[in-house]
């Protein structure tokens, strides 16, 4: 394992000790006194919502910083690699599968006509997490000495997409999903080489 994918691993893996601590605060309603001073001003500025759904949505964004760190260190993992052997125009060079490319095209030009502040310059950043998988699928041979095997990662995705859902579209997740997404991280790590 890269010294980089060990550190990304150190991180990730703090983070999801980190929403287990805030899990068990929660659950039995204990405050370990490292909730951050925003937090508790917040509450103040939005009394019209209620404490059960401030709670949810502080518990769900650590589910969110989770999944944002797994999805964006992928898009890297993708993106050095494929640089690395294909230079700065990869994306145009390398083997993106072409329903993959037409779909990021797609997103980024229906964000560039909304007139909002584009995401990003770089295409993969429009891929959606299901396309990432397509992506090293179809270059198992580039990232076949990175991860142990392609097959696996795919059920990884696959588990992982399903838990996106009720994080991108602001729903709690039960406690075995909160679970079943920690997994997911830990599984996507043993992968790596």
């Amino acid at each position: 394992m890269k010294k980089v994918d060990a550190v990304r691993l150190f991180g990730l893996n703090n983070v999801s000790i980190e929403t287990e601590i805030r899990r068990v605060e929660v659950d039995q309603g204990i405050d370990f006194g490292h909730k951050k001073e925003v937090v508790k001003q917040e509450e103040k500025f939005y009394p019209q919502f209620s404490e059960k759904l401030r709670r949810e949505a502080e518990d769900m964004a650590r589910q969110y910083v989770i999944f944002y760190c797994l999805e964006n260190s992928i898009r890297e993992l993708i993106s050095e690699r494929l640089h690395e052997l294909n230079g700065g125009d990869w994306w145009d060079k390398a083997n993106i599968p072409g329903g993959v490319r037409e779909n990021c095209k797609k997103n980024r030009d229906r964000e560039l006509a909304s007139g909002i502040t584009p995401r990003s310059e770089a295409m993969l950043d429009y891929s959606t997490f299901g396309e990432l998988g397509d992506i090293l699928s179809a270059n198992s041979e580039i990232f076949g000495d990175m991860l142990r095997d392609l097959k696996a990662v795919q059920r990884i995705f696959t588990n992982l997409n399903t838990l996106r859902g009720p994080i991108a579209h602001c729903k709690p997740l039960a406690e075995d999903e909160v679970l079943r997404l920690h997994l997911g991280l830990r599984d996507w790590f043993r992968q790596m080489s």
